[in-house]
């Protein structure tokens, strides 16, 4: 994809703004740089960019100017072999319209930009300040790994480490071995809390029972003696409201009596209290207006009558106002007359001075001499021109003999260096820079002596690893070969040893508890048999005696075996009594009896399941034993848990010795290859050199040799850049011969065309006599010029003058005209003074009519005032008369002692309803009849003394109740702390929800620990895959932003296997970790991954426009001229716009990489 041109119609500042990018030229880099000063709108650009391809957000931040219903944006768009005209509207549905206004499939973008959203296109295809520094921020977390790094540096994600570290995290907070903090630790633990919980509060049936019925009988009393308090209550608070109701009734009957003074008192309208105040204050105040009104009335029409008007001067009013303009022109013209006169006489005497100079004194018609002025400035443009062209030509002559003496000296000098230079052949030259640089001998003997201390390091690791393996010993391959357990193994081993010991330590457990359960049984039966026998075999042993007796008795009926048989008759009874009265101990014996068999089987079984457990735990053992690498690394006496132990320790320090002889032999195997490599490559450049006549390039050192052949690449170089220059300039210099000698053609055609338009221009005036002398037509034009104004100065001064003593006459003959008709023959003669006076005259009179107007204007106003005042007058009458009739009185002032007398009524009705609603709504009853009915048959002293008696009884059952609630309580605690079903039931729920915990935990743990090792394998897997071409790229790229203080970037193993360190080879042959860099060189280098990661993306799909917006702000001037060189290269794989405010960094880009474009947004 590419951007071709970029229409911000209406979006953010801009209104009607376009950017053009041009079309791409092939084989020149495609960079764009978009300059503008701070708030010129480059981020506005880089938005409305976004918004074209992605869509306009719901909330956008650039609708300050333009409304979001009128906010558009426009580009054309390269992708697919064609162009795409698309405008982009703010709108919910059908928001991307093509040229016609017909809406377009966003699939048509997001098929052109692979299905990437809008956070993934900032991410990968843009680089801002911001980015920058948390590329550099990644480069530390993640520790200079190579993998991660490549990959931050093609998707432009800088947080993957934090990320990776961050699951992790989660991870080990649910789940890390023998740790007790964690989340499934904590549950653990709580499971245990809640058994010894259970195990606490579970008890026998019948004690259970026992406490129920107590907590029963005691709830039963409280309730009783609660009723019994709530009735006496009832019964005290109704005897309390009749007698609270007694002086209420009193207090009404008198207030009824006060009513029956006011029987006969009438009941006016209630906004008769307010009106009367208002009737008053009306009636003085009308007697007032009226009397003002008459007087008034009077004394106008007297003033009217006294004013005159003089009728014959109003009449001729508009003619004499007329005389006001003819009064100024008068005035004017008397002042200016005689100084227009003497200026005509000057203006005169000047076109005479005129015509003087022009040689053409005494012409009768002076405008006959004025020449046309496109004719004029014609004759002008071809005077200045002249100078000009004669210059030219005089220039063009000099130019063509010095371009033939320079091209004469430029072939000798050439003949010359022909003459005393040889280089070797063109394809000898080509062998021995692909020999060099294939070589490249600074990075390879970085990359040498990296893998030399590499080695020695690993080969230190690698006897530190094999010395821990003792008491084995041996070498690499039998330790290969020797023998071990899987990690999986070892953890199965490890799950059952913990199981077969769970199982052994709870078959432990439960025989000490059964032991202790009968034990306790045993005891308790010891206790109830010394009360006396009571047991069923005694009772059977009884009864089967007594009925031995009887049975002898029977036969025998003597008195012996009667007496034999009383006595067994006796012994049965009274160990039947005791049985009966003792049934809850014996309940309890035959429980105790029962409980104790129970345990002694119990007991019997668990001891099996021990010794098998124990036989199990013998054999796994021995199995463990067999994975050891010899029969002496552990004790004999060592348990399962340490064996385990062993184990792992073998293991893993096994796999450490491995890995580290596996490093140590990649190491090995590297370094052999670097020096094949040298060895290669320098035979090559041996070769090439022999080839091009050096005869002792075999007795050269490395360095030497590639000096020698940096040296002669240089120097033919040199020669060809010289020989380049030279025909260069000889092709320049000859193509200068030819345009001189065509500009001396066209400057001596130029004046050959300069006089033919001179002589036709002059032939059309009437001083061509003079074309032969430029001087002169000159100064004839300058002094024509002045003869125009002259002329029309001079009529103008004949025009005014003449108007003027016309204005003079007139105003004088309308004077008098008007005086005439007035017969005024007092006026002075004078016409000026005569129409002042006239003027005076006439204002008089019409101020007088003005002011008769008015006042019976005002009269009329009175007139109808005193009507409307006697209408409000009768209107006042009528509402007195309604109130003095109503009350049978003549004065408000009776009326308003009437109305205080209502008053004092309603307020005493008022206060009396107030009483009575009391005293039903105390007493409970619908009316207040029916409370004086209840109030009539109460006795009074009768109620007193029961209220008294409630009370103390009310404050005997609260004290009861007390106490009862006290015993309800203490038998609820001793329930409650015995549990019952409830509890353990709600223990074992709690038990089943944190089992369901910790399954929710133990999938997430899966999930956090399968993708860490899944993102980790991925970041492998693309470090494998790109690391080859993105590290060429990169390296490359940092050593011309560093401008050589980094040779380039190599890689090395890292402690674990799967892991490579990135590093970078400084100038001076050392080396340093990604992490050790200053802060920006790893900004630099941060840089030249993600420009890398862009080519590498470009590489297999289609390229879309990447944008950098001021990334060079804290660079100085040579390495922004890298980075724009950089850029410059990157553009010709795909569109490359860059945003600044920096005027001094488009000048570096131009002169960097001359094809850039530079787009000025400022205004």
């Amino acid at each position: 994809m590419r951007l071709r041109r970029l229409d911000l119609t209406r979006y953010g500042k801009f209104t009607d703004f376009t950017i053009d990018f041009g079309e791409a030229t092939a084989g020149s880099p495609d960079l764009h740089i978009v300059y503008g000063l701070n708030e010129a709108g480059k981020s506005t650009t880089f938005s409305a960019f976004l918004d074209l391809l992605f869509g306009i957000p719901e909330r956008s931040q650039y609708n300050f100017l333009h409304q979001y219903s009128t906010m558009q944006i426009g580009a054309r768009l390269q992708f697919n072999s064609g162009d795409h005209e698309l405008v982009r509207l703010k709108q919910r549905t059908g928001s991307l319209l093509d040229e016609r206004g017909q809406p377009v499939n966003e699939a048509l973008l997001a098929s052109a930009l692979g299905g990437i959203n809008r956070d993934a296109y900032r991410t990968m295809f843009s680089l801002d300040d911001q980015s920058l520094k948390e590329g550099g921020n990644a480069i530390i977390q993640s520790k200079g790994d190579l993998g991660e790094l490549l990959f931050s540096a093609s998707a432009g994600l800088a947080g993957l480490s934090r990320s990776l570290a961050a699951a992790g995290d989660d991870a080990g907070a649910i789940y890390k071995k023998r740790s007790s903090s964690t989340r499934v630790a904590e549950l653990k633990r709580t499971l245990a809390a809640l058994k010894s919980r259970r195990d606490e509060i579970d008890t026998f049936a019948n004690a259970y029972a026992a406490l129920v019925g107590a907590h029963g009988q005691a709830q039963g009393s409280y309730d009783k003696a609660m009723g019994e308090l709530a009735e006496a209550r009832s019964k005290h608070g109704e005897i309390s409201r009749l007698l609270n109701a007694l002086p209420l009734t009193a207090e009404a009957a008198r207030l009824e009596t006060q009513l029956a003074d006011f029987a006969d008192l009438p009941r006016p309208p209630s906004d008769w209290f307010a009106l009367l105040p208002q009737l008053s204050r009306d009636e003085t105040r009308l007697l007032t207006l009226v009397d003002t009104a008459d007087r008034t009335i009077d004394t106008l029409k007297d003033e009217i009558e006294a004013i005159q008007l003089d009728d014959g001067l109003l009449a001729l009013a508009g003619r004499i106002e007329a005389l006001e303009d003819g009064r100024a022109r008068y005035r004017t013209a008397e002042s200016d007359l005689p100084k227009r006169k003497a200026a005509l006489a000057e203006q005169q005497a000047l076109l005479s001075s005129i015509l003087t100079t022009l040689e053409r004194a005494g012409d009768p018609e002076p405008s006959q001499l004025l020449v046309p002025a496109s004719l004029t400035g014609a004759i002008r443009e071809l005077i200045e021109a002249r100078s000009g062209i004669e210059a030219q030509l005089a220039s063009a002559e000099r130019e063509v003999l010095r371009a033939n003496d320079s091209l004469e000296r430029h072939l000798d000098e050439e003949k010359h260096l022909c003459a005393s230079t040889k280089a070797p052949a063109p394809e000898l030259l080509a062998r021995i820079g692909r020999a060099l640089a294939q070589w490249n001998l600074p990075l390879v003997q970085s990359r040498l002596a990296v893998e030399e201390r590499t080695r020695q390091q690993l080969m230190r690791a690698c006897e530190a690893h094999f010395a821990a393996l003792k008491p084995w010993t041996g070498d690499a391959a039998a330790l290969r070969g020797s023998k071990t357990a899987e990690p999986r193994q070892i953890e199965t081993w490890r799950i059952a040893t913990a199981a077969i010991d769970k199982r052994v330590a709870d078959h432990q457990n439960r025989l000490r508890d059964l032991a202790t359960e009968r034990r306790a049984s045993e005891t308790k039966i010891g206790l109830l048999e010394e009360a006396g026998p009571i047991d069923d075999t005694e009772a059977l042993q009884i009864r089967q005696a007594r009925d031995t007796a009887w049975q002898d008795h029977r036969k025998r009926l003597d008195d012996e075996s009667a007496g034999a048989f009383e006595v067994q008759m006796r012994r049965d009874d009274v160990l039947a009594e005791r049985r009966l009265s003792c049934s809850r101990d014996l309940a309890e014996l035959r429980q105790y009896r029962q409980a104790a068999t129970m345990a002694a089987d119990s007991m019997d079984r668990h001891q099996e399941l021990l010794d098998e457990a124990r036989a199990e735990l013998t054999c796994l053992t021995d199995t463990m034993r067999g994975h050891l690498p010899t029969p002496d690394f552990t004790g004999a006496d060592k348990t399962a848990g340490e064996i385990l132990t062993n184990l792992e320790s073998w293991a893993s320090r096994r796999n450490q010795a491995l890995d580290a002889s596996h490093a140590l032999q990649q190491s090995e195997d590297e370094t052999t290859q670097i020096r094949q490599d040298i060895a290669t490559h320098r035979i090559v450049l041996e070769t090439a050199m022999t080839d091009a006549g050096s005869s002792d390039a075999t007795q050269l050192q490395d360095i030497e040799l590639a000096e020698a052949a940096a040296a002669l690449l240089a120097e033919a170089e040199k020669v060809n850049n010289a020989q380049g220059a030279f025909a260069k300039t000889l092709a320049n210099l000859e193509r200068d011969l030819m345009e001189r000698q065509r500009d001396n053609a066209q400057a001596r055609d130029a004046m050959d065309k300069w006089q033919g338009a001179w002589n036709a221009s002059l032939g059309q005036t009437w001083f061509s006599d003079k074309a032969g002398s430029v001087a002169s037509i000159r100064e004839i034009l300058n002094v024509l010029a002045d003869l125009p104004g002259a002329i029309r100065e001079r009529d103008q001064l004949a025009q005014r003058v003449t108007t003027m003593e016309r204005d003079q006459a007139a105003f004088q003959a309308d004077v008098e005209a008007i005086v005439a008709e007035l017969g005024r023959l007092a006026l002075p003669t004078d016409p000026r003074s005569a129409a002042d006076a006239l003027l005076a005259d006439l204002e008089a009179s019409l101020r007088a009519r003005q002011m008769r107007t008015d006042k019976g204007a005002e009269l009329g106003r009175q007139i109808e005032k005193r009507r409307t005042l006697e209408s409000e007058r009768a209107l006042h009458e009528a509402r007195k008369a309604e109130l003095t009739d109503f009350f049978g009185t003549d004065t408000l002032t009776a009326v308003n002692t009437c109305l205080e007398q209502v008053r004092s009524r309603q307020q005493l009705e008022d206060r009396l309803s107030t009483l009575k609603d009391q005293i039903v709504s105390g007493l409970r009853v619908e009316t207040y009849q029916r409370a004086q009915d209840h109030l009539a048959a109460m006795d009074a002293a009768a109620a007193e003394r029961d209220a008294i008696e409630l009370e103390q009884r009310i404050d005997d059952l609260t004290e009861r109740t007390k106490l009862l609630y006290a015993e309800v309580t203490r038998t609820a605690d001793k329930l409650e702390a015995v549990g019952g079903d409830n509890s353990v039931a709600a223990i074992e729920a709690e038990r089943r929800t944190i089992f369901l915990e910790i399954e929710d935990l133990a999938i997430r743990y899966l999930r956090l620990r399968t993708g860490t090792l899944a993102a980790e394998q991925a970041l492998f897997a693309y470090r494998e895959k790109h690391r080859s071409s993105m590290m060429v790229r990169a390296s490359e790229a940092f050593r011309q932003i560093t401008r050589g203080e980094y040779t380039g970037l190599a890689a090395r193993p890292d402690k674990d296997k799967d892991k490579e360190i990135l590093i970078g080879m400084a100038r001076d042959g050392g080396s340093k970790l990604a992490e050790a860099m200053s802060t920006g060189t790893q900004f630099q280098l941060y840089l030249a991954l993600r420009l890398a990661g862009y080519e590498e993306f470009a590489a297999v799909r289609p390229a879309v426009p990447f944008i950098a917006d001021d990334i060079m702000e804290s660079f100085d001037d040579p390495r922004s001229e890298e980075v724009f060189r950089l850029l410059g290269e990157m553009a010709k794989v795909g569109q490359v716009i860059y945003l600044t405010h920096h005027r001094h960094l488009c000048d570096i880009a131009s002169e960097v990489v001359p094809g850039v474009k530079i787009h000025d947004i400022n205004g």
